[in-house]
């Protein structure tokens, strides 16, 4: 069930609210979510921008965003699903950022791009703390809306409190170490600065990148390994349906080294899928050309979240 928020003005924006940091508190030394929480994102907008929209609330679960699992999935892909054919200009989705990257993506692929916009928004810290992102990531969100910025799903993130920028899903990247900061392959879509949306010139908008939205499942078979010098590559292949490699920042693993061969050679007896992502065109290195042999597929210009979701889907 949803709350609407009665407004002076015919916009209305749907509020989706799955927890998260954006969602939390602190309690006790540790951030938690708490539902006192619900209505302080619409409070805060108001106070500096007053009550100039509609805003209708849904709470179809409340996790932090690590514990994000393919059921959970489904039932925000549900939840959105049912409201991009409402009579809502748009959808906001307060999420955790751990996993941002994977329920916009998964959003992106099941739902298409040619829907209402639906902004994915996160916070660094709990929205009680002055150096909080989630309020501004909100108010941008909804100016992204407001001024028809843009069809289908995006995330509103800033990364310095300053200006906010609007990334594609299909294009993020997964966060450094310690770094709560959202980058994209090649930019984002737009930038909100001082009250202002300003398109990216040099973006290349993609073709539609829906998939066929079967169900996400816990059980999808995907081994996903993190290159390092010392990996074992002693991993059981019985239930495994593909491998994602992600290798170093240049694209590269280390195919000298004998586990490695032989490893892949077990997954070719098995039939099993090789992917290795972060490979740009005209830009591989001598190690590169045993993917070949190897049969290992160099995915081109996609970051390893939405190949994850990719494949998630499609096993």
């Amino acid at each position: 069930m949803g709350r609407c928020e009665t407004a002076l003005e015919v916009m209305k924006i749907n509020v989706i609210l799955t927890g998260g940091t954006i969602g939390s508190v602190y309690d006790n030394g540790f951030i938690t979510p708490n539902s006192t929480t619900e209505y302080l994102l619409i409070n805060n907008y108001e106070k500096v921008y007053g009550k100039n929209v509609d805003f209708c609330l849904h709470n179809p679960y409340t996790i932090l965003s690590e514990n994000l699992t393919g059921d959970i999935l489904n039932k925000l892909i549900d939840t959105l699903s049912q409201e991009i054919n409402g009579d809502s200009d748009g959808i906001i989705v307060a999420h955790g950022t751990d996993t941002l990257q994977y329920s916009a993506c998964a959003a992106a692929y099941c739902l298409g791009s040619d829907t209402i916009p639906i902004l994915f928004v996160s916070a660094n810290y709990p929205l009680e703390n002055p150096l909080s992102n989630g309020n501004i990531n909100f108010a941008a969100a909804v100016e992204f809306i407001k001024q028809k910025a843009g069809r289908g799903v995006y995330v509103s993130y800033s990364n310095d409190l300053k200006s906010v920028d609007f990334h594609y899903p299909t294009r993020l990247l997964k966060h450094a170490e310690f770094d709560h900061r959202v980058f994209s392959l090649n930019g984002s879509y737009a930038v909100y600065k001082d009250g202002k949306i300003v398109l990216n010139k040099e973006f290349v908008a993609e073709a539609s990148n829906s998939v066929s939205f079967k169900r996400f499942s816990d059980t999808c078979g995907i081994l996903n390994i993190t290159v390092s010098p010392f990996e074992e590559y002693n991993y059981s292949l019985e239930s495994v349906k593909a491998i994602i490699f992600t290798p170093y920042h240049s694209g590269t693993l280390n195919t000298n080294s004998k586990k490695f061969k032989i490893f892949c050679q077990k997954a070719n007896e098995k039939s099993v899928p090789m992917y290795v992502t972060g490979v740009v065109a005209g830009g591989e290195y001598q190690s590169m050309k045993a993917y070949s042999d190897l049969n290992i597929i160099p995915v081109y210009n996609m970051p390893s979240v939405p190949l994850s979701v990719k494949l998630w889907l499609e096993n």
